[in-house]
């Protein structure tokens, strides 16, 4: 039977002195992500393409002792990848969570919609919409940098076992989207949605593969709605933001997701050390929208 203080809120979401790396971390949920590790004692390296983002990004916490670090990385690059892991390793001993996060977005049908007309001008539009270089970025971003760097991060990510009194191995989180769920073509973002719906595919084949003895790396899915960041802008009117969500948006909250709300997610999946293999959707709306 557990004690009391075993159970209070600093001891299940104790993170002190841990050795995180956020992909795409410079901006959006990725550094609300390290914000929110890094404000609970947490080393957080975020790694991006723009230099100056990472360097905004870059702070010490004094009241935690945890920090932002930016490293320049090139998720569609191996060699970046690599380089990578080899500067965190001649700083660190190990990593305690690899947050997947970086991610781009795709063309849609834009402000007029699913194609009308005919059946040949249906078909022409979606044929003529995207490329297949389109779907191959696409992909290349939001799925296959998740598994190259998961991959190149393994050693250090089982390093962590045993290392500063922690149990087991570090855990590796990856961002989908409830886009990646929903069977909807979100007006015609069927590259993005598909490489999301990938990405939580992988995230089930990792959390397998890797459950193996020597290794027992968990890996998890979170799934966020509408969360406001340079992909997701919010439009709304002003004064009527309320009103906007729960109309176009179908949210009954009439509020877009918030950093705390996203901070207590990403949380729950790094300490939580009987849980691999799931997927856990935040958002206001999916609920009412499936019922």
């Amino acid at each position: 039977m557990a004690d009391l203080k075993d159970l209070t809120v600093q001891s299940l979401f104790d993170i002190q002195g841990w050795v995180a790396v956020v992909t795409g971390g410079g901006t959006g949920l990725g550094l609300i992500t390290a914000k929110a590790l890094a404000a609970n004692g947490a080393k957080v390296y975020v790694t991006g393409r723009r230099a100056e983002k990472l360097k905004d990004a870059e702070t010490t916490d004094p009241a935690s002792g945890g920090s932002i670090v930016g490293v320049q990385m090139d998720v569609t690059d191996k060699d970046s990848i690599k380089a990578t892991v080899k500067q965190i390793s001649e700083k660190e001993q190990h990593v305690n969570l690899l947050v997947n996060n970086a991610g781009v977005s795709s063309v849609n049908y834009g402000p007029s919609g699913p194609p009308k007309g005919s059946v040949e001008d249906i078909s022409e539009t979606m044929f003529n919409n995207q490329t297949f270089e389109d779907w191959d970025w696409i992909y290349k971003v939001n799925v296959a940098s998740y598994y190259f760097t998961s991959a190149a991060f393994l050693p250090l990510l089982c390093a962590a076992r045993d290392k500063a009194g922690y149990p087991e191995a570090g855990n590796i989180l990856n961002i989908s989207s409830i886009s990646g769920i929903t069977k909807e073509s979100q007006n015609g973002q069927f590259s993005y949605n598909a490489s999301k719906a990938a990405a939580i595919s992988l995230t089930e084949q990792l959390a397998v593969d890797l459950k193996r003895p020597g290794l027992e790396v968990r890996v998890n899915t979170l799934a966020p709605g509408y969360f406001p960041s340079e992909m997701t802008p919010i439009d709304a009117e002003a004064g009527k933001e309320k009103e906007h969500f729960m109309t176009k948006w179908g949210i009954p909250f009439g509020r877009a997701g918030q950093p705390r709300d996203y901070a207590q997610a990403v949380l729950n999946f790094a300490v939580n050390q009987y849980v691999t293999g799931s997927t856990l959707v935040i958002d206001g709306a999916w609920l009412l929208a499936h019922a």
